[in-house]
């Protein structure tokens, strides 16, 4: 598949955090302490692969809200297999892309941290332009099950909670193939509509006076 000047893509990944209840403190193999997360809550950190129609390709919900993508990546079962793709055929450029919290590898593109022609600009932009859909992928999922919204919480143990957000994926699939998608995307909360179109009007009086 090419989009947008990639060929031979095979989606994009990227991790979110699902909320969940505090677990108990007690526990010594998966204390609580490691499922508050860097926004300030507790959670799991997942990782979603998305293709360009929304679709989930893989998910892993084993992870504390602590843990880095990063972190998450390299014990991923995803990671191992292109990368065993790539040293058994070195000519194929299935790949993924991610954002710069990733490692950068060859079947795992990211940004240019600081580009310095045009061409290595284009790439960023495009890069950004495709990277959108995981970005999507996450907000639709969370608005079509929306037990997975931050405010609300998995009220259940984190291994459950896992299982829960596997439900939630598979469904989240077959209303993709039904055609079952009514706008869910953009179903977001009035609130924060009204939050992003007053930070765009800060940053457009800033521009305008200042810059």
């Amino acid at each position: 598949m090419e989009i947008r000047g990639f060929p031979d893509i095979i989606g994009c990944i990227d991790c979110t955090h699902i909320a969940i209840v505090a677990p108990k403190a007690e526990d010594l193999e998966m204390p609580g302490v490691i499922f508050y997360c860097r926004k300030q809550y507790y959670s799991l950190n997942v990782q979603i692969v998305c293709n360009a129609k929304l679709q989930i390709l893989n998910i892993n919900a084993r992870f504390p809200g602590s843990v880095h993508d990063s972190a998450i990546w390299q014990a991923s079962l995803v990671r191992r297999h292109l990368a065993n793709e790539f040293s058994e055929n070195r000519q194929q450029m299935t790949y993924l892309l991610g954002d710069s919290g990733y490692p950068l590898e060859p079947w795992l593109l990211t940004p240019i941290a600081n580009p310095a022609i045009n061409n290595e600009r284009e790439y960023n932009r495009r890069h950004k332009l495709i990277r959108n859909v995981i970005e999507r992928t996450n907000g639709v999922l969370k608005q079509r099950f929306r037990s997975c919204l931050k405010h609300r919480t998995l009220h259940y143990p984190s291994e459950r909670a896992a299982k829960i957000i596997y439900s939630a994926a598979i469904l989240h699939n077959l209303c993709i193939e039904n055609g079952n998608n009514e706008n869910v995307d953009e179903d977001v909360d009035v609130a924060e509509r009204n939050v992003l179109r007053q930070g765009r009007n800060m940053r457009n009086r800033i521009v305008g006076n200042y810059c």
